[in-house]
């Protein structure tokens, strides 16, 4: 069963406020966001393959550092995530088998440890479970707000998990849950929604709080600090 790694990096990151894509931006480490990522998923031979889905108008990619890596695959992203992970799993059709685990990962994640990557993935097999994600326990108190901005009530945060990435599958189980989910307009922001979306309960690993998403100026000052300390 091979191990494939899918990095959704179409976007366009509204929120950093930058001239260019956030995937784009240069680290302190003089790489971009992208090719840090992509760099820490290929520290050992762990990934067979890595799908990179990048924007059709995408000029930047041509740049990467990593363009010539042969465990490096292009496709198409789309306008969400969940339409750049599902075309990036078209896209392997033809390498990936039913019983292939998928693993995808953020491109703005580039905190993440190959040795969670392997817990998770030793966790999901050893369950026996339908898949698994990394997430994190919430700490602070969580509060449900209403559309006018009051809260409407205080949730139990000992049962709150922040979702991370990367979130591994098989591959059959994962092109059938987000075809579900197209064909019914069920809107998913990860892949363990999809697979909720079939009834389906994926484990939780617990994570490394340094595996911060970057979305904003700040989270960048975040993850050159917390890349220093990996």
């Amino acid at each position: 069963m091979k191990r494939i790694a899918i990095i959704p990096a179409s976007g366009i990151g509204s929120r950093m406020h930058a001239k260019k894509p956030k995937q784009y931006l240069l680290l302190d480490n003089g790489m971009t966001v992208l090719d840090t990522t992509i760099a820490r998923l290929l520290e050992s031979p762990f990934f067979d393959t890595l799908i990179i889905a990048v924007n059709r108008s995408d000029t930047y990619w041509k740049h990467s550092i990593h363009t010539k890596n042969e465990r490096i695959k292009l496709c198409y992203g789309g306008e969400e995530r969940s339409d750049s992970v599902r075309n990036a799993l078209i896209s392997i059709k033809d390498i990936a088998e039913d019983d292939d685990w998928i693993f995808v990962h953020d491109a703005a994640r580039v905190c993440i440890s190959l040795d969670d990557i392997r817990r998770l993935y030793a966790s999901v097999v050893v369950e026996k479970s339908i898949g698994g994600i990394l997430a994190t326990k919430a700490i602070d108190t969580v509060k449900e707000v209403n559309d006018k901005g009051y809260i409407s009530k205080t949730l139990h945060r000992e049962k709150i998990y922040l979702a991370q990435t990367p979130q591994v599958f098989r591959y059959k189980t994962l092109l059938m849950a987000y075809y579900f989910c197209l064909h019914n307009n069920i809107k998913v922001t990860d892949e363990a929604s999809a697979i909720e979306a079939l009834d389906h309960q994926p484990m939780v690993i617990e994570g490394d709080r340094r595996n911060i998403k970057i979305t904003t100026p700040e989270d960048l000052v975040l993850a050159n600090y917390f890349l220093s300390t990996l």
